[in-house]
């Protein structure tokens, strides 16, 4: 009798062995292994540098230890202290480049929406050589960004720039205007990302106007709606949910961008033109002040992972219920 309840407890399996057996199966070990690739790259390139430049911000790294980087002495929080110190040079500088940094950002995306939104709803109309603005909106999204950057430097120049030639022929403006340096550099680099990534959000905001169902203006316009309180009721409570996604993208790209200052604007630009990117560069490199750099790129890291999380909240969290996409 014994024996028989041992075999049988030893022949039963237990509980969470039985939930567990699913995710151990013959299939998911095979795509495990597929995956660990890519696992493992992604570790070499991303995980390890980022936990790196961790490190790092909490040593004084500098070109004394910059060849055996492992015996700089640790300093703990004193590099994130001294660059949210705004009675420090290193902490004034940082605060100044963040505020550029906020400026760029919010007239980027509040510029590259409206003209989106703007295309988009051009785009959506029926109109002989719709195909043909299609695809000629997308020339700026798709071309190379450094020439794309370079052919702007150009036009922006104080003396030999069209921009200026052309503001000057209609009258606006008189006498030279310096784009590059000075306090309009920031308008320059906030008119080049515009101009570079409409396009994306006319994509997106062009699908969503698509997957409106036609139904809903139908039923306005025999309520008697015009084409504003159709806008206003149906077409942008419909584009929310995308919107969300393009705003919230649009500030993470916007927050991290180095390409277009520094190609446009060099890497020693006027206050106005630096934003938080280049100056932790500029500072990292000129000055041999990698912890500090690193403490400033860590704090840059973790505001994009905060908007990352909204973003993927956003997405996983299931809110395009109602809404175009």
């Amino acid at each position: 009798m014994l024996e028989a309840v041992r075999s049988g407890v030893a022949g039963r399996t237990p509980e969470w062995a039985s939930r567990l057996r699913p995710s151990l199966d013959a299939d998911t070990r095979f795509a495990y292994k597929l995956l660990l690739p890519a696992f493992l790259m992604m570790a070499i390139i991303h995980f390890l540098p980022i936990g790196w430049g961790f490190y790092i911000s909490f040593v004084e790294l500098d070109a004394q230890f910059i060849s055996k980087w492992w015996t700089a002495p640790v300093v703990g929080l004193e590099n994130y202290a001294k660059i949210f110190d705004p009675s420090t040079i290193v902490g004034a500088e940082f605060w100044s480049s963040l505020k550029q940094t906020v400026i760029f950002t919010a007239g980027s995306v509040v510029g590259i929406y409206t003209l989106g939104l703007g295309t988009a709803l051009l785009l959506n109309e029926d109109f002989r050589g719709n195909l043909i603005a299609r695809t000629l909106v997308l020339i700026p999204w798709i071309a190379p960004a450094v020439p794309a950057v370079l052919t702007w430097q150009m036009m922006f120049r104080s003396d030999t720039g069209i921009i200026n030639h052309l503001l000057r022929s209609a009258g606006l403006v008189e006498g030279t205007f310096f784009w590059l340096i000075g306090p309009r550099s920031i308008v320059a680099i906030t008119v080049v990302w515009t101009w570079q990534n409409f396009p994306w959000a006319t994509i997106m905001l062009y699908a969503g106007l698509q997957s409106i169902p036609e139904q809903l203006y139908e039923a306005a316009e025999t309520d008697g709606a015009g084409r504003w309180e159709k806008f206003r009721y149906i077409t942008l409570p419909q584009l929310k949910p995308v919107s969300v996604v393009i705003v919230l993208l649009l500030t993470v790209w916007s927050f991290i961008n180095f390409t277009v200052p520094y190609i446009l604007l060099g890497s020693n630009p006027s206050d106005s033109g630096q934003v938080l990117m280049l100056f932790i560069y500029n500072y990292a490199f000129s000055n041999w002040s990698f912890g500090l750099g690193a403490a400033m790129s860590t704090v840059l890291f973790l505001v994009a992972m905060v908007l990352a999380y909204a973003y993927y909240r956003r997405i996983i969290g299931g809110e395009f219920d109602g809404g175009a996409i």
